[in-house]
């Protein structure tokens, strides 16, 4: 069930394209030093590298806090407060040494069958906000976004799903109603789900169809692969190595037999 806006159609998405990622990663987490828990990643693209430190630590009960410092000496830190209102919960983000250009305060509020998304940033300039919300009718779910600024609507998009046993149906407007998604989910059993989209652009009066599959295998681990009618083909298999280790590796191939590939290893203490 769809809470948020951005929930809408998520399973497909999840298949489709959701942690396809070629680039390769390497992330260490589960330490702790006292009360503060810290993690590390090293990422690589081609032949450039980047890595962060990230510290999380609670200074009340509910505020969770975050800092994280990238090797290039950029320092990114928020804070996420819970409590002001039921089902409210806020995150205050920004760039220290560059606060002004970076603020963010994001909302996010559920409450009943109604969930609320509002994000403000350029506060110092020119404020943009992102809103959303999504509403639960049972089986099925609607929603709507938009970006606004000072100069009014930009951007907006409206979906909703549907729920009919073991298949969910979607529909996304999105890019000022010029791009139209129809999107399907289809759980063949416990350990199978296939999905399909279509995305029609109306502007350009283009589609484009994907579709895919992922499984969850008798070892544990899951396999995933997808196809599109641009003939390029994606695949994902994740698990764990050893104790505490797990690998994704992610390979795409197109028409040319042009092919990338991203390997990311993840270890938790």
């Amino acid at each position: 069930m769809a809470k948020y806006f951005g929930d809408i159609a998520k399973g497909v998405k999840d298949i489709l394209s959701g942690g396809l990622n070629y680039n390769h990663k390497v992330a260490v987490s589960g330490f702790k030093a006292g009360d503060v828990a810290l993690k590390a990643d090293l990422a690589s693209k081609g032949t450039d590298f980047n890595g962060t430190a990230t510290a999380n630590f609670s200074p009340a009960s509910d505020v969770a806090a975050e800092v994280t410092v990238s090797d290039a000496g950029v320092v990114k830190a928020q804070a996420a407060i819970t409590g002001l209102l039921d089902g409210l919960k806020t995150t205050v983000s920004a760039e220290p040494m560059n606060a002004a250009k970076t603020l963010k305060i994001a909302n996010q509020l559920l409450s009943g069958d109604y969930g609320v998304k509002a994000d403000v940033t350029n506060i110092a300039s020119s404020p943009k906000a992102d809103a959303s919300v999504c509403v639960n009718l049972g089986d099925a779910q609607i929603g709507a976004e938009a970006a606004i600024t000072d100069k009014g609507v930009g951007a907006y998009s409206i979906a909703a799903q549907l729920k009919l046993d073991d298949l969910t149906l979607s529909a996304i407007l999105a890019d000022k109603l010029d791009t139209v998604k129809a999107g399907a989910l289809y759980k063949l059993d416990a350990d199978v789900t296939a999905a399909a989209e279509a995305i029609h652009k109306v502007s350009a009066g283009s589609t484009s169809v994907s579709a895919g599959v992922a499984a969850k295998l008798a070892s544990g681990h899951s396999a995933r692969i997808v196809i599109s009618s641009a003939a390029v083909l994606q695949g994902s298999y994740s698990g764990e190595i050893v104790k505490g280790v797990q690998g994704t590796a992610c390979l795409q191939v197109d028409s040319k037999q042009a092919y990338k590939y991203g390997v990311q290893i993840a270890y938790k203490n």
